[in-house]
């Protein structure tokens, strides 16, 4: 279907060639409000400030008129202001006023005036409810017209939309609104623009005692015709069987609704009889019978919880000042220790500046000091645990050069050869010095030792 723009001439065609203009003074008598005009007249302060307008600067604007028989015309376009010339008339001098220059259009059918009516408020800011006013009524004028004859192919519904500058989708669902309102006070909501789009066509399809039922809601609990407010009520309303204490159907539906509703479905019982959960729900309505609920008795409380060195603001400072000496005992920089165990400086730097950093790096410092986590976490002034029993697992740790074994034994050993050069070797220590084999005593110092465990006696675990 081809489309074109809607406007008076596609109402009027060729009749309104040559005579679209025709200007004539009209006694105000004969000028007739047309029984066709739906939209709402001026309220006083409106008026008001037109018959001020009219007064200072004339009637700017000239109204439209069709001739209506016996020398007298209906008005097309102009209402207000002649509502107002009217008002002053009856207030001022009558002759100031006695006639108004107007346009003339030729007569026109009926559905070619109620067309040019609506045309004529194009401009006007108007709610849903007055879109819906103008699609009924277009939709009327638009079937007359193709009843006598006049060609238009394809469905009256896309030639409404074009006229209104609307989605056809928008002019179908108007329609179903406009006849799907029963209740006077919605209606009245929905004509004074107080009820969305979508929440007024869900509304139009509730049948009229859901349509009732709705408007107690709102009126009883204070609330908006919002589409998610609407929405509640409707699934509330489907829900809410009839309770068996009282006969009516459930008071309790909204708090059920809130607590059991998850993205559309329900997710309870949908009646707290029926709930296996309604001695602990928090929604249950009045007329279950709540059981105790018996709480399981909870253990003693460890007295260790309760240690002030389990405090953050104790724990903390503490572990930095530990990592902080047992580092410069070694006489490295926080750089050059961090890179002696792999370590990103900023990483490590944080240990030392009240911050712990994660359990594997506490061991793995636990470990490259030669001292237990405890120390470090300040639970000890112990540097390490005390000797274990025969037999017992026993973790080796690497130990700074400065602090000496105390007892012989061998030992893997790093030796700083300068220049940041470290190289592993093995030596015993024989209470005094480090000894390499063959008896020589070791030149190079040693930075960082770790004592070797015994060969295990052939026959407990050794390879024979």
């Amino acid at each position: 279907m081809e489309k074109r723009k809607f406007n008076v001439m596609d109402v009027l065609g060729e009749q309104l060639a040559g005579v679209a203009d025709t200007m004539m003074e009209i006694p105000v008598n004969d000028i007739r409000d047309n029984p066709r005009n739906f939209y709402p007249t001026p309220d006083p302060q409106a008026l008001r400030a037109l018959m001020d307008s009219i007064r200072a600067n004339g009637l700017l604007e000239p109204p439209t008129v069709v001739p209506a028989g016996a020398g007298t015309y209906r008005l097309i376009s102009g209402h207000s202001r002649m509502a107002a010339i009217k008002a002053l008339r009856e207030t001022e001098t009558p002759d100031q006023w006695a006639t108004v220059l107007c346009r003339v259009l030729p007569p026109m059918s009926e559905g070619q005036e109620q067309a040019a009516v609506i045309e004529a408020n194009r401009q006007r800011v108007k709610s849903n409810a007055l879109l819906a006013d103008e699609a009924e009524r277009l939709t009327e004028a638009y079937i007359k017209r193709r009843e006598a004859g006049e060609p238009l192919p394809g469905r009256i519904r896309d030639y409404v939309a074009e006229a209104l500058q609307v989605k056809a989708t928008k002019v179908a669902n108007l329609s179903a609104i406009k006849n799907g309102l029963k209740v006077p006070g919605i209606v009245e909501c929905w004509k004074h623009n107080e009820i969305p789009e979508a929440a007024a066509l869900l509304i139009a399809r509730m049948d009229l005692d859901e349509q009732y039922r709705l408007l107690d809601w709102m009126i009883d609990k204070h609330r908006s015709y919002t589409i998610n407010e609407v929405r509640k009520f409707d699934i509330c309303y489907r829900n809410a069987h009839k309770c068996d204490k009282t006969g009516k159907p459930c008071e309790n539906i909204e708090r059920i609704y809130d607590h059991d509703l998850h993205h559309g479905e329900w997710s309870g019982a949908g009646c707290c009889m029926m709930c296996l959960k309604k001695d602990t729900c928090p929604a249950a309505c009045q007329y279950v019978e709540k059981k105790p609920v018996e709480e399981p008795e909870k253990p003693p409380l460890n007295p260790a919880v309760k240690d002030p060195r389990l405090d953050y603001k104790v724990m903390v400072p503490t572990f930095c000042q530990r990592v902080r000496a047992l580092r410069e005992q070694t006489g490295m920089s926080r750089k050059e220790f961090a890179q002696s165990i792999d370590e990103f400086p900023g990483t490590y730097s944080a240990c030392e500046n009240n911050s712990m950093c994660g359990s594997e790096k506490i061991a793995k410092l636990a470990l490259c000091f030669g001292v237990s986590t405890d120390y470090l976490y300040g639970l000890t002034d112990e540097l390490t645990p005390p000797a274990l029993p025969e037999g017992q697992l026993m973790i080796a740790g690497w130990m700074p050069g400065s602090t000496n074994p105390a007892e012989p034994g061998e030992f893997a050993a790093y030796v700083n050869l300068g220049d940041g050069k470290l190289l592993k070797r093995f030596f015993d220590w024989d209470g005094q010095h480090w000894m390499m084999p063959g008896g020589i005593e070791a030149q190079a110092p040693v930075v960082w030792w770790m004592r070797l465990p015994p060969v295990p006696a052939a026959g407990k675990g050794a390879d024979t």
